[in-house]
């Protein structure tokens, strides 16, 4: 108050006279009596962030006892590693700084910035832009707001530009004599003012309306302005008037210009009048054209640029050498069909091929959006790669499902070089800013349930049965509470995206749920562990025969026994060509859990194909598979080793008596003493299933029913042995241990030691020198010798004592053998099967399961990627082919060559390999310089761009 007092005094004893705007800005420094500022350290590029924590904690304690004494901070644009921090004492600084994890560093130090510089901490410099004749700018105000001009010349001293622009005439104004004669009725009312249209100026229209047009010159005079022949207005503007910076004029305006005969004066008469510093966008390997001169016509391919030189070679039987042309003598020539990118303007980065050349423009259908765009010529390139679909800050691409406000998302369905097309949850398509879009959302687990109560998630097929795309089919992009983002190759608007309710689709090939399921088995989806064979926990049909599992079962005749368990190959649809396992199946859908990615969908059964023989139900057992685990073939086979077990006799056949029903106890939960107690549970009487601990995944690729139940005949989960098997003979696979029967892939290795009883749960409780070691065989788990089953104790329908060819001595009790199949580490090896490596401009070598010989073992580069299918650019053929993802494999990449990592957390990031250490790399990313140790199985060799 005491500033603005002494300012008004001043101004009372100046009398009338005012004082100069300069005088009057003095008395707002700052001096000795205002508080200083302060430059603090700050953690770099945390200066904005750093600013507005200080904000938050002032307004935090501004009502407490120690309120900060701070009056301001300022982060600079430009300045970095610094704030200032305006106060009256370096002591508030420190205290309001104390606790600030950014301004650590300036917590000790800080310094005051002079008074006479302080003004110049805030101080906006503004740079000039020189204009130049010919150039565009937009006026700021009046009846030409907004409207393009072009500079016809300027005059630096008036501080004044002379404009090229199209005239706003109103031409429904009566002037003159018209005029008078229109004011005889004095009752109409005033129009409101309306802004003409642009139109190029027309004599006789103003004739018509009373005006009177005269001439000077070349130029014809109209209520003091003045105007070409063409009808174009030429008038003087204020430098303050226009608009200079970012002015591109759209294809439309342009038009206005190019379309009247004067237009020859932007694309032609400035280059001949020799305007040889204008930028031009040639590049060698362009196709041009000559635009004047002798050679006017003529095509050739550009071999060099040197500035505003450019050497083409021409197109002609009798021109054989190159020539050399200034660059404003070429213009780029395209042919329809021809694949281009834009390098510049509204669409910079997006590519597509040309359907349609005009004189002065090109009409490209996009290939990401699939929408037509119109480019000037200068502003396209000849590409092969395609759109990646990622905007220029690298944080959005095409197809991302992104937050609009706190209650809407949308899907990018359109990248521009400042704004983003968005198609939102309603069907709306709204233009938004990049900044105001918040973040993006990660649907990958999302799941909702379709019209039939199935569930739906992430790249699942649909079909629209309700709504505005009913009958569309299409897939799952993104979902978000109940919207469904689906994709459609066959829709051409949004680039193929569109939203509808979860409730409004059905899962393709998806069943309609039945209130028996539980009684009758019906087909429903069931978890992959749970409906292994040792897991017969649903459906009536789990104790039936085993002929084919359905012996005294109920309700299991709409299942196909004979197809369950198969391995398939997928040779129709969105997953052709993935191989995987048949879990269930009806009279005309099946459920397939893919090998790649261990996902299970719903197939026609009509676009399966075997891949080997039938895997039957019933009482045989899955050690009789070929191949077993690996090369060993068979196995356990008991059809086709002979002899087989040497001469016992009888083994397996039903003669025996008693058979099967003397087992004591048989099913009585709770009387089977000692069963298979667990080594760490030894008070327990029951029959436990083994431990969780050995709740392995293996190869077991193509199981079949086990025991007398036909169980849902899926892949056997180890360590998950049903109580209710009658005999568990054919128990699942699990790691085995030294002492087991086919453990080395040889069946006469002798053994001079004895087997001795082992400690470990899951096997005979008491020492038989026939028993099997701390692993699952199919030689017998009752504890309880009986003829009925595999006896503990040595009996002719068991296996053989100690020495014979199949004993071997025990190696350390429960651990995994290095011979037979031993369990493998989840994502120890890279699936090549499935899709989530796969990514753009990576070099990958061509799997010899692709079905064309010629491409076998080729190498190339993916530029596209589209669900399971890659455009891949092989050099060496010099052609763009497309490969399913299955039969592709990446490259390893080599010391000092760029990678991009294709699998973990830093995914699409790139760098530079720069040594390898074992299994590992050491890849100084790009992006923030850092070094980092990936597996190398993480990285593939990033390809070269053509």
């Amino acid at each position: 108050m005491r500033k603005y007092a002494s300012s008004s005094s001043r101004d009372e004893t100046g009398g009338e006279y005012e004082l100069s705007d300069d005088i009057t800005q003095q008395g707002l420094l700052p001096g000795v009596k205002d508080p200083n500022l302060w430059t603090v350290k700050c953690r770099i590029g945390e200066e904005k962030q750093t600013a507005i924590m200080m904000m938050r904690k002032f307004i935090a304690l501004q009502y407490s006892d120690e309120p900060l004494q701070i009056k301001s901070i300022v982060a600079k644009e430009g300045l970095k590693g610094y704030v200032y921090v305006e106060s009256f004492k370096q002591t508030h600084v420190k205290a309001a700084i104390t606790g600030v994890g950014n301004l650590r560093m300036g917590l000790w130090q800080q310094q005051m910035v002079p008074i006479k510089e302080m003004t110049d901490v805030l101080k906006v410099v503004k740079e000039t832009v020189a204009l130049k004749p010919k150039s565009w700018v937009r006026l700021k105000r009046g009846v030409y707001k907004d409207d393009l001009a072009q500079v016809d010349y300027v005059e630096p001293s008036m501080n004044s530009v002379h404009l090229k622009l199209i005239p706003r005439v109103d031409y429904t104004k009566l002037r003159g004599c018209t005029l008078f004669s229109s004011l005889q009725d004095q009752g109409e009312k005033r129009k409101k003012f309306r802004r003409p249209p642009q139109k190029l100026f027309d004599v006789d229209a103003i004739r018509a309306i009373g005006g009177e047009v005269t001439s000077d010159g070349d130029f014809l005079i109209f209520e003091g302005n003045r105007y070409s022949r063409k009808g174009f207005l030429f008038k003087t503007f204020v430098m303050s008037a226009i608009i200079t910076e970012g002015v591109k004029p759209t294809l439309s305006e342009l038009e206005k210009f190019e379309d009247q005969p004067e237009g020859m004066d932007i694309e032609l008469v400035p280059e001949s009048r020799g305007k040889v510093d204008k930028q031009h966008s040639l590049a060698p390997g362009d196709i041009v054209e000559v635009a004047e001169g002798e050679l006017i016509h003529l095509q050739g391919k550009v071999m060099t640029v040197d500035g505003n030189k450019v050497t083409i070679m021409p197109k002609h039987e009798d021109l054989k050498e190159p020539l050399e042309f200034p660059s404003h003598e070429l213009r780029k020539h395209f042919n329809m069909g021809d694949h281009v990118k834009v390098i510049a303007g509204r669409y910079e980065g997006d590519t597509g091929l040309i359907v349609r050349v005009e004189d002065h423009y090109v009409v490209l259908f996009s290939d990401l959006t699939m929408h037509e765009l119109k480019v000037r010529p200068q502003d396209l390139q000849l590409c092969t790669e395609m759109s990646s679909g990622v905007d220029s800050m690298g944080q959005f691409q095409f197809g991302d499902l992104v937050m609009l406000d706190p209650q809407t998302v949308g899907i990018i369905v359109r990248l521009e070089r400042e704004s983003f097309s968005v198609l939102n949850m309603h069907g709306k398509v709204v233009n938004v800013k990049q900044n105001a879009v918040t973040q993006k959302k990660n649907t990958r687990n999302a799941v909702a349930l379709d019209a039939e109560q199935n569930n739906i998630q992430v790249r699942d097929i649909v079909k629209v049965i309700d709504g505005q795309h009913s009958g569309r089919q299409g897939e799952v992009k993104h979902l978000y509470r109940s919207y469904a983002f689906l994709y459609s190759k066959m829709m051409t608007d949004n680039g193929g995206m569109f939203v509808v309710r979860s409730r409004h689709v059905v899962l393709a090939g998806g069943s309609r749920p039945s209130n028996t399921t539980t009684v009758m088995g019906g087909f429903a989806p069931m978890s992959p562990r749970l409906s292994s064979p040792q897991h017969p926990s649903s459906g009536g049909g789990d104790r039936g025969g085993g002929g084919g599992g359905q012996g005294r079962g109920r309700g299991r005749a709409r299942r196909d026994m004979e197809l369950i368990g198969q391995t398939v190959r997928i040779c129709q649809g969105p997953y052709k060509g993935y191989i995987g396992m048949v879990k269930d199946a009806t009279e005309s859908t099946a459920r397939v859990e893919l090998h790649s990615s261990c996902k299970t969908i719903s197939v026609d059964r009509s676009r399966l194909n075997p891949v080997g023989g039938p895997t039957r139900g019933g009482a045989s057992t899955s050690y009789g598979r070929t191949p077993m685990y690996g090369s060993q073939t068979p196995m356990y086979g008991a059809g086709s080793r002979t002899p087989m077990y040497g001469s016992q006799t009888p083994q397996y056949e039903g003669g025996r008596t008693p058979h099967y029903g003397s087992q004591t106890p048989l099913h009585d939960d709770g009387s089977r003493t000692p069963g298979r107690t667990g080594a760490w549970d030894p008070t327990n009487p029951n029959t436990p299933s083994r431990p969780d601990d050995f709740d392995y995944r293996f190869d077991d690729a193509t199981p079949s029913p086990q025991g007398y139940g036909a169980a849902t005949p899926n892949p056997a989960t180890p360590g998950y042995v049903s109580a209710d098997s009658p005999a568990d003979h054919s128990g699942p696979f699990t790691p085995q241990t030294p002492g087991t029967a086919g453990m080395y892939g040889s069946e006469t290795t002798y053994s001079p030691y004895q087997p001795t009883p082992s400690p470990q749960g899951s096997y005979q409780a008491t020492p038989s020198p026939a028993g099997y070691q701390p692993a699952p065989s199919p030689a017998g788990y009752q504890a309880t010798p009986s003829p009925a089953g595999y006896q503990a104790t040595p009996s002719p329908a068991g296996y053989q004592a100690t020495p014979s060819p199949l004993g071997f001595s025990p190696m350390t009790p429960g651990a995994p053998s290095p011979g037979g199949f031993n369990p493998q580490t989840p994502g120890a090896s890279l699936d090549q099967g499935g899709t989530d490596w796969q990514t753009v401009d990576i070099t990958v070598r061509i799997r010899e399961t692709h079905e064309d010989p010629d491409l076998i073992h080729q190498r190339g580069v993916i530029r596209s990627q589209s669900g399971g299918m890659c455009s891949v650019y092989l050099s060496e053929a010099d052609k763009m082919v497309n490969v399913m993802g299955e039969h592709l494999e990446p490259e390893a990449p080599a010391k000092n060559d760029k990678v991009k990592v294709i699998l973990g957390e830093d995914r699409e990031a790139t760098g530079t390999l720069i040594n390898i250490d074992g299994q590992d790399g050491i890849v100084r990313m790009d992006l923030d310089a850092q070094l980092k140790i990936l597996q190398l199985r993480f990285l593939g060799k990033l390809g070269q761009k053509d």
